[in-house]
């Protein structure tokens, strides 16, 4: 017998990046992405453990964040700042790695596209046709062809 779960949805997937205001261009200009504009906001208990409490960060780390839609999808960016704060993105097979993976009506446009974005790094498909690509504010995309 299955117990029925309380969680009933993906609300939103929140990744940090280096940059909030380069990533949120990223999103909208390159990606397509519009943002949310009520979304938005500070993250900061100065002189208090809260962050710690809430977060899980160091009590003295402070972040700005903003939230896109794509579709259907609401993906949430965060800038944190603070001391003990790793600047070394995550990879592929690092614990904690992520990507966002995004369905492409047309691939070739989609990579001519992102070529064209400086400090963009697109890797050679894999046998699906799938593309990772980095960019250039820490975040890791999958690039998935529409079927």
């Amino acid at each position: 017998m299955s117990i029925p779960s309380p969680f009933a949805q993906v609300n939103h997937v929140g990744f940090v990046v280096t940059d909030l205001v380069a990533g949120g261009a990223f999103l909208v200009e390159t990606l397509g992405f519009s943002r949310i504009a009520q979304r938005k906001g500070t993250i900061a208990f100065p002189g208090t453990d809260r962050t710690t409490r809430l977060f899980g960060v160091d009590a003295e780390a402070t972040a700005e964040f903003a939230f896109f839609r794509l579709g259907d999808a609401i993906v949430e960016l965060l800038e944190w700042r603070g001391p003990n704060r790793s600047s070394v993105p995550a990879g592929n097979s690092d614990l904690a790695g992520r990507h966002l993976a995004l369905t492409v009506s047309d691939m070739a446009a989609a990579l001519d596209r992102l070529r064209g974005v400086g400090g963009v790094e697109v890797r050679e498909p894999n046998d699906h046709g799938y593309v990772y690509v980095t960019t250039p504010v820490g975040l890791e995309l999958q690039l998935i062809p529409a079927p």
